[in-house]
């Protein structure tokens, strides 16, 4: 089914996302931004690029979708599991953590020490993503069925990928700001 409403929606939860990085984070230095609470914790540095990863992963896909140029592989149009695989991550990636997941290989962060640009890489990689799914008004978000980036054999409709994707961008964004929030965060 077409639905704008739908993709109005997952549109301001991207502009939500955008509102809460640039509140939070806009005027911090380059050690707080690579600064880790715990061995094996993630920086804010981390956190956003985990999200530019494993956001832009999609863009293939839904650059494919708006041009209409994408065709369902025959294990997206038959999967038994399409609907199980997107309600399972719908229930996993929720925003408010219930439980710590490990991040597929893929889409971990590459490195512990960036620059402040992140923030700006980070943000237009959103914007990216925004136009991408905003293009996708006249789709039918429901019988799209898409392949996960991370483990080729899970398939989910577009409809759930995009509820799933947004909680999972407010879910790192909420962990970054628990970082910034964290007794020993650096001053400055």
């Amino acid at each position: 089914m077409k639905d704008e409403i739908f993709i109005a929606s997952i549109l301001q939860k991207g502009k939500e996302a955008k509102e809460k990085i640039i509140h939070e984070f806009s005027n911090i230095s380059l050690e707080q931004l690579n600064w880790k609470p715990a061995p094996g914790s993630w920086s804010i540095a981390q956190c956003l690029d985990h999200l530019i990863i494993a956001d832009s992963a999609y863009f293939p896909d839904l650059k494919n979708i708006t041009e209409g140029n994408f065709k369902m592989d025959l294990w997206e149009k038959y999967s038994p599991f399409t609907r199980l695989c997107g309600q399972l991550l719908k229930y996993r990636l929720q925003e408010q953590v219930k439980r710590k997941m490990i991040a597929p290989k893929k889409i971990q962060p590459q490195k512990s020490d960036t620059e402040l640009d992140l923030i700006d890489k980070y943000l237009k990689n959103l914007d990216i993503f925004l136009a991408l799914i905003s293009n996708c008004k006249n789709v039918d978000i429901d019988k799209t069925i898409i392949t996960s980036p991370t483990i080729r054999i899970v398939t989910y409709s577009l409809r759930d990928a995009f509820t799933f994707l947004f909680q999972h961008e407010h879910r790192h964004i909420n962990q970054a700001i628990r970082v910034k929030r964290n007794e020993g965060f650096p001053e400055r």
